[in-house]
């Protein structure tokens, strides 16, 4: 019969729980879980809102106000890129930005808010999609006119030069697309809309074809390598102008000693620069007496 001692097995048992950390605690002393990252909610209409943004930007900049300053009073019915025709035109105009300690968007339908432009498209896709036109263009469907497919311009990652990311089928879509659009804007019963038709169709519909891509993104490339080499010959021309002023201000008594032993300048001219430098120094607490 065991006696009062534990049972080898159990003092190895107790050993081996007393070893075993405890977990984490928090301030109310209830166990600490890592939090789960929940995954962000995306939108579930097939339109993209921030591409449909990109070539509401470049549309509105690059083709609608030339338009209107060029004499188009009214669109056609019909026209695809009519604003008024615009699936996310009207959602996009009830968007309130409040800048502050943090960005806040506010829906100006309801005036609720929201920590970011990406939960209010959520609240106005479940929301107010009564807000939207009856039969609304999606414009991201016309990315590849404005090459905005993957982000702005300014934003979006380096492209590949070599094309590898361009599909003939997807241009050829896009080309037919833009033609019909075209067409169907600036008919050609009218001298205004007819001038507009071929500059448009000329300039971004008959350029959706791979092998131009890759020329234009080629020169695009190229058309920063001249302010690259500006800048370059700016930062040089500084760096020599620094080191000659340097040494103007180093060995100034051994310029001036040149100048007067090569005739160049006189005793008295040097004299009066010494005795201005010597003032400047002063004035400026540059004494390099006191500083040696």
């Amino acid at each position: 019969r065991p006696g009062p001692r534990q049972r080898p097995w159990r003092r190895g048992a107790a050993a081996a729980a007393a070893k075993k950390p405890a977990p984490a605690r928090g301030r109310a002393g209830v166990p600490h879980t890592p939090k789960e990252v929940v995954p962000r909610t995306e939108a579930s209409h097939p339109c993209s809102r921030p591409i449909s943004r990109h070539v509401r930007k470049t549309l509105d900049r690059e083709i609608l106000r030339p338009a209107l300053k060029a004499g188009m009073d009214a669109w056609p019915r019909g026209c695809p890129l009519d604003p008024e025709r615009d699936l996310w035109g009207k959602h996009e105009k009830q968007k309130q930005r409040k800048r502050g300690s943090g960005t806040q968007w506010t829906c100006g339908l309801d005036g609720k808010v929201f920590k970011s432009e990406h939960y209010l498209d959520l609240h106005l896709e479940r929301k107010h999609m009564n807000e939207t036109p009856r039969g609304g263009i999606c414009l991201a469907h016309y990315c590849e006119l404005f090459d905005v497919c993957a982000g702005d311009a300014k934003f979006r990652r380096k492209q590949k030069e070599d094309g590898s990311d361009c599909d003939n089928a997807t241009m050829a879509t896009a080309r037919n697309r833009c033609e019909e659009a075209m067409m169907r804007c600036f008919p050609l019963d009218q001298e205004v809309s007819r001038k507009l038709h071929a500059q448009y169709s000329k300039q971004y519909c008959r350029v959706l074809d791979c092998n131009v891509r890759i020329q234009q993104r080629l020169e695009q490339t190229l058309d920063l390598m001249p302010v690259i080499v500006l800048l370059i010959l700016i930062c040089l021309i500084c760096f020599i102008v620094f080191s000659l002023v340097v040494c103007c201000v180093d060995y100034s008594d051994d310029i001036l000693q040149f100048l007067v032993e090569s005739g160049l300048a006189s005793s008295g001219f040097v004299k009066r620069m010494t005795q201005g430098r010597d003032t400047a120094r002063q004035s400026f607490g540059m004494d390099r007496t006191k500083c040696i």
